[in-house]
Order: C-alpha cells, then structure tokens, then sequence
C-alpha cells in the first residue's frame, strides 16, 4: 500500500475480521459443548444472586428421616460464594479456603445487588447456626436472606 490509510482501513475492515473471528469460534465452542445458542424463551433467566438447587448435595448419614437433605456431613448448608468488589479472584480464592475447611461449595460467582459495605453472610430462615459458624471463619456479618435469594445454601458476599 502507497500513501496514508485511511480510517475505513485502519480500523473498520480490521474490526470487521476480528469481530467475525471471535463470533466464529464462539458458534464453533458452542456446538462443541452442546450449548444452545436459542434458549426457549419460557425458560427463567439465571442469575448469580440466585441459586439453583444443588444437584448432588452432600447428605449428613443419619438414620433420621426428618433430616435436611440440603446439609453437609458437618451439618451446614453449602456456601455460594459471591465477589463483591472488583478484585478478580477473591470469591475463587475464598471458595478455596472454604473448601479446605470442609464447606460444601456449591458455586461462585460476582455479586449482581446493591454494593454492601461488608462481607455479609445471606441465610436462608432455616440457615442462622450455619450462617454463624461461616461467620466465624470469614468475618462476615449474618443477614436472612430475601425471597429471591438461595433458601437452600448460604450466599456469602466477600467485601475485603
């Protein structure tokens, strides 16, 4: 090429190739992960906040029927471990920790709800002594969760 480029070469035709390289490969790992790229639009939107149920949670070995199947071995509900800040790394790094301290992690994620100011423990009505036992390993302050949150694990929101 002779002369100076102009702004159509230098940044529309290179942005062009580059946004259809992305979108093919994004359509070629969909396919191969099976993910569907037309999600039926009466099914729910997930979000992070909210969790799913667990799909194979750890049950306490009792021969009581009224146990909660939502427990771990220790009897605690699972942890979804949420980042709070703009820290990358911090829920998967605490989720680590916890792991290691035997909690049952059911998933992590970044915090989608209004800011907090501090590491807060959301539990479900029936959650209050796992919530307290979390609270002591992490700092975080207990606080019921609302209806729109996990009411089968606790949501821990990491503000460090």
């Amino acid at each position: 090429m002779s002369g100076p480029q102009t702004f159509h070469q230098k940044v529309t035709i290179p942005l062009a190739v580059i946004l259809a390289t992305v979108g093919g490969l994004f359509l070629i790992g969909s396919r191969l992960m099976n993910i569907d790229t037309n999600p039926v639009a009466d099914e729910p939107a997930v979000e992070v906040s909210a969790a799913a149920e667990p799909s194979m949670p750890v049950v306490a070995p009792s021969s009581d029927a009224s146990v909660d199947p939502n427990l771990d071995v220790n009897g605690r509900l699972p942890v979804i471990v949420l980042n709070g800040t703009e820290t990358a790394g911090l829920a998967k790094s605490m989720s680590d920790d916890l792991h290691d301290a035997d909690w049952v992690i059911e998933e992590t994620g970044n915090w989608t709800g209004q800011p907090l100011l501090e590491t807060t423990i959301f539990y479900p009505a029936d959650g209050f002594s796992s919530a307290e036992e979390l609270a002591t390993q992490t700092g975080g302050t207990p606080v019921e969760a609302t209806p729109d949150m996990s009411q089968t694990a606790l949501t821990l929101v990491i503000i460090q």
